[in-house]
């Protein structure tokens, strides 16, 4: 008896030690409440919120290699998992530090914002490691509402009200869809985990069928809402625009990251495509989102609102690993996807990061609301590391050769090819090229002549990296998108 109980309390401890880095952020989380009931300090909270999530990162990186675990029928650690939590940490860091030069521009005391973005952050940990229908609406709910305070967070915005509120009625119904599906789902499987084996006969059954199908329809429905995917995209440059630049940032990053990884689990091994009307109803969202995103992009004068229609068009190239993905080649189909995320991540924190530092240099040094296609006009004569970083960002997502995204492109289109999914290439290809019509002008824009005008707008407008942290932030994201552009096997060395 006792070497049963000895056995079972090792199987306990390594339960734990899987899940330590969002047990990290759910003490961290709590910690900070006493805390802010205790001292409310910005400066002593965001500290605190660092340390909590460098913390959860480093135990983190130590989990990459490990064997995939079974954490009760909810939860499954595995590599995967830990390499997308670890994206999601790298990416509320960064975040962090923007949020607090974006918090300290005013006088008010902010310290429920770091609250929040601990607890979005905690929603995508459990998101990532979902194997269960519960755990992930959990996580689901954690991110969502957290982000529907963090999008309306900056009350003197003219566009607060207005994001907030849309987001908030938009969000709730896709939670709804979602919920309703899951619970179709439940009613003709009789079981909720993702790893429960569901009998082919269901696929095929007269009615149960059909019924089983409007639940998926419904649940997926839920999951690209969050994924901007057309047609559930029309929220999206709304609130790009209408948050503050920082809660942008986490919604093209973290709840991106958390939510595909988590469709992908589901689908694979739920054994979804399976059904052929499903391959179909995501071949019409990956079509519509390439050419739709792109399209809607050419158009656009504000930075944030190019980058909501661009993220739909990721989204999109995203979804052909989903559909063309095969049992046999499984493992490809995981590390295609994480490192096309890894990519559409760094692309996403470096330009979003010089969007925000524009911001806060703004106007007579004011803080800028909207940064526009003009805002960038002779940036690499007034500041060249912020130019660097933005030209680095907007290549990878176009795909240009020698930066990451040009390798995720490659891979999508390796495993389509695979495939025989040529009107999925075609129009990844076709999509591509339109995308190319609007982020190559603005590479055009940094570059134009130097005159007497732009030399006096740098005075009044060109920004100064005056602190230490910014400025190896952005020298630390030049060097990450040069080098892993060039030896992408880093990033596959810790894809598990």
């Amino acid at each position: 008896m006792a070497i049963a109980s000895n056995t079972q309390a090792l199987f306990t401890m390594s339960m734990v030690a899987a899940i330590l880095p969002q047990l990290i952020v759910a003490f961290g989380a709590t910690l900070a409440l006493l805390l802010v009931a205790w001292r409310r300090s910005q400066r002593t909270i965001a500290i605190f919120t660092s340390v909590v999530l460098g913390m959860s990162l480093l135990v983190n990186m130590r989990l990459l290699t490990m064997p995939a675990m079974q954490v009760t029928q909810l939860l499954k650690v595995d590599g995967y998992s830990s390499f997308a939590f670890s994206l999601i940490l790298i990416s509320a860091l960064v975040a962090l530090r923007m949020s607090h030069s974006f918090l300290k521009a005013h006088t008010e005391v902010h310290d429920e914002y770091y609250l929040l973005l601990l607890l979005m952050v905690l929603g995508g940990g459990v998101l990532v490691t979902s194997d269960h229908y519960a755990s992930l609406f959990l996580g689901f709910e954690l991110l969502s509402i957290s982000l529907v305070g963090l999008v309306g967070y900056h009350r003197e915005s003219v566009y607060s009200v207005e994001s907030g509120f849309k987001y908030l009625i938009l969000s709730a119904t896709a939670s709804s869809f979602m919920l309703l599906g899951i619970a179709f789902i439940y009613s003709v499987t009789g079981n909720m985990s993702f790893s429960a084996a569901i009998p082919n006969v269901i696929y095929h059954q007269q009615g149960l069928g059909v019924f089983f199908q409007l639940g998926l329809l419904l649940f997926v429905s839920g999951i690209v809402f969050k994924l901007s995917i057309a047609p559930f995209h029309f929220w999206t440059p709304d609130v790009y625009q209408g948050s503050p630049t920082p809660v942008t940032m986490l919604m093209a990053t973290v709840s991106k990251v958390a939510m595909f990884v988590v469709l992908l689990q589901c689908i694979v091994a739920q054994r979804y495509l399976l059904l052929e009307n499903f391959q179909l109803f995501l071949l019409s969202f990956a079509i519509t989102s390439m050419l739709l995103g792109n399209v809607m992009a050419l158009k656009q004068q504000h930075l944030k609102r190019l980058l909501a229609y661009s993220s739909i068009a990721h989204m999109g190239y995203l979804l052909i690993v989903i559909i063309v993905a095969s049992a046999q080649g499984l493992a490809f189909t995981w590390q295609s996807t994480l490192f096309y995320l890894a990519a559409y991540i760094v692309a996403n924190l470096s330009i979003f990061m010089v969007i925000a530092l524009l911001q806060l240099q703004g106007n007579n040094g004011l803080y800028q609301e909207d940064i526009t296609r003009d805002d960038l006009h002779g940036l690499f004569w007034r500041t060249p590391s912020y130019a660097l970083l933005m030209i680095l960002g907007l290549l990878s997502l176009a795909g240009i050769p020698l930066t990451m995204g040009f390798i995720g492109k490659f891979y999508i289109l390796t495993q389509a090819t695979l495939a025989h999914a040529w009107w999925l290439i075609a129009t990844l290809i076709v999509g591509s090229g339109i995308a190319l019509g609007y982020y190559l002008p603005l590479i055009f824009k940094m570059f134009e002549g130097r005159s007497k005008a732009s030399d006096k707008t740098k005075a009044t407008l060109g920004p100064k990296v005056g602190r230490r942290i910014d400025k190896l932030l952005v020298y630390s994201f030049i060097l990450l998108g040069l080098v892993l552009g060039i030896l992408p096997d880093i990033i596959n060395q810790f894809i598990g």
